[in-house]
C-alpha cells in the first residue's frame, strides 16, 4: 500500500472493474486521501470495497488515473525490472528472435499502457534503445528506466525522443531530444529481415523506423511475388523499407514518393546498401499531387501509408474524407488485376469506418474490388482487448478486378 489513495465513485467502480480499461477519467474520481503529487503511484479504491488497482495519478490530465496493475503489487525498480525483462523474453519468443544476435534485434520493447507501463515507449534497434516518455510518471522515473535498460541489455546508447504532441494531453511540454546514456554511432544501420536499413532516430518520424509495419512489409512481398507485380508505387514511403521487400519479391520498378527530403535521402541510401538502387526511383512530391498528375498511368500495385489524418475525435469526418480522396485516386490508376495496400494509423478510425470508406472510394472510382486481407501491427505492438486504443494500425489489401 502506498499510503496515497484515490477513491472512485461508487456508481463508476463496478463498470471500471468489469471492463478493466487501464484509463480512469476525472469524472470517475470521488476524492483523494493523503498527500498526492502529480505523477505519483497511488492505490485506487472504492468505499467498502478496498483497493482494487495500482496506478499513476495526474490531476492535469483528463485521464486522471492509469492502471499499472489490477493486482496488489509494489511498482518499484525491482517490479519494473522484472516487468521489462519479461516483456523482452515474451516478445523475442513471439517474434522468433530468441536465437537472433543481439545487434540484429529490432522491436518495440515497451508499448506504454498496453504493456502495463503507462506512458513509456521503448524501441530497440540492435544495441541502441530509443525512449519516449508520454506521461509525467514516465518522465519522473527516467533514471529508473535507464538503470533497468543498462542492467538488462548493456546498450551502446539510450536516446530520448519525448518530442511528441501527445504529451500536451498530460499538461506536459515537449522535451529536447538527446542521448541519455552511452554514445550514438555516426550512422545507425539496422539489420532487418536480411536488409541493411539506415535510420535516423534523432529527426525521423516516430522513433526513427516503422517497427509496427513489419507484417505489412512481409505481406507486400508475399502478394507482389504471388501476383508477379512488375511496377509498384509507394506513397508516403518515408525511408523506403517497403521498397526493399517489393524488390526482393521480383518487382522490377519501384517508385518511391514522399515529400520529405531527409526521408528520401535515407531511402536512397538503403536502396544502395541493398543493391536495389537501379530498381528504385526516388520522387520528392506530395502524394495527392503526384496521384492526380499521373492519373493516366496503369500501375500493378500501389501502397498508401499516409500519416494519421485524425488526432482528435472531432477530426474524424475530415479524416475519412481524406482517406476517400486518396483511395479514389489510387484505384483509378490501378490496372485490372492490380493490388492496393491501403493503410490507416489512427485508433479513432475503426475497422468499420475504414472499410466503409474504401467501399465508397471504390464506388466513386467505379472500381470492382475484392478484399484479400487485413493486416495489423506486429506482435510486439499487441494490446489487451480491454484497451482498444492500443489498436491503431490497419492495412487492407484490395484486388481490382
Amino acid at each position: 500500500m502506498s499510503g496515497k489513495t484515490v477513491m472512485i465513485k461508487n456508481d463508476r467502480a463496478a463498470r471500471i472493474l468489469y471492463n478493466k480499461h487501464p484509463w480512469i477519467f476525472s469524472g470517475a474520481v470521488k476524492n483523494t486521501l493523503g498527500t498526492i503529487a502529480n505523477g505519483d503511484v497511488v492505490d485506487i479504491a472504492v468505499e467498502n470495497g478496498g483497493v482494487f488497482a495500482i496506478g499513476t495519478y495526474n490531476a492535469n490530465s483528463e485521464i486522471r488515473l492509469r492502471v499499472i496493475s489490477w493486482l496488489d503489487v509494489t511498482p518499484d525498480e525491482k517490479y519494473f525490472f522484472e516487468k521489462i525483462q519479461n516483456l523482452a523474453n515474451t516478445k523475442e519468443q513471439l517474434l522468433g528472435m530468441e536465437k537472433t544476435p543481439e545487434k540484429k534485434k529490432n522491436y518495440r520493447l515497451v508499448y506504454s499502457d498496453a504493456d502495463g507501463i503507462p506512458g513509456l515507449i521503448v524501441d530497440r534497434y540492435g544495441m541502441v534503445f530509443v525512449l519516449q516518455a508520454q506521461t509525467l510518471f514516465a518522465d519522473l522515473n527516467k533514471d529508473m528506466w535507464i538503470t533497468i535498460l543498462t542492467k538488462l541489455f548493456k546498450p551502446k546508447a539510450v536516446y530520448e525522443r519525448s518530442d511528441v504532441d501527445v504529451r500536451k494531453r498530460e499538461g506536459l511540454k515537449s522535451l529536447p531530444k538527446g542521448v541519455l546514456h552511452g554514445e550514438l554511432p555516426e550512422n545507425l544501420v539496422i539489420d532487418e529481415d536480411g536488409f541493411k536499413i539506415e535510420i535516423d532516430i534523432s529527426t525521423g518520424q516516430k522513433t526513427g523506423f516503422f517497427l509496427d509495419l513489419r507484417q505489412v512489409r512481409k505481406r507486400v512481398e508475399y502478394w507482389c511475388e504471388l501476383m508477379k507485380v512488375r511496377k509498384l508505387q509507394n506513397y508516403f514511403a518515408y525511408t523506403g523499407s517497403v521498397n526493399l521487400y517489393a524488390c526482393r519479391a521480383g518487382v522490377e520498378e519501384v517508385e518511391h514518393i514522399d515529400s520529405s527530403e531527409p526521408a528520401n535521402l535515407l531511402a536512397k541510401k538503403s536502396a544502395e546498401l541493398n543493391e536495389y538502387d537501379k530498381n528504385i526511383t526516388i520522387v520528392q512530391a506530395d502524394a495527392f499531387d503526384h496521384l492526380a498528375k499521373t492519373a493516366d498511368e496503369s500501375i500493378d500495385a500501389i501502397v498508401l501509408d499516409p500519416p494519421s489524418f485524425v488526432k482528435h475525435k472531432e477530426q474524424l469526418d475530415n479524416a475519412l474524407d481524406g482517406y476517400k480522396r486518396l483511395n479514389v485516386l489510387a484505384l483509378k490508376k490501378l490496372k485490372k488485376g492490380g493490388l492496393l495496400f491501403t493503410l490507416s494509423c489512427s485508433s479513432y478510425v475503426s475497422e468499420a469506418d475504414f472499410q466503409k470508406t474504401l467501399f465508397l472510394s471504390a464506388v466513386t472510382a467505379k472500381a470492382d474490388i475484392k478484399l484479400l486481407e487485413k493486416i495489423g501491427h506486429d506482435v510486439d505492438h499487441a494490446w489487451p482487448l480491454t484497451f482498444p486504443e492500443g489498436r491503431y494500425l490497419q492495412c487492407v489489401v484490395l484486388l481490382k478486378q
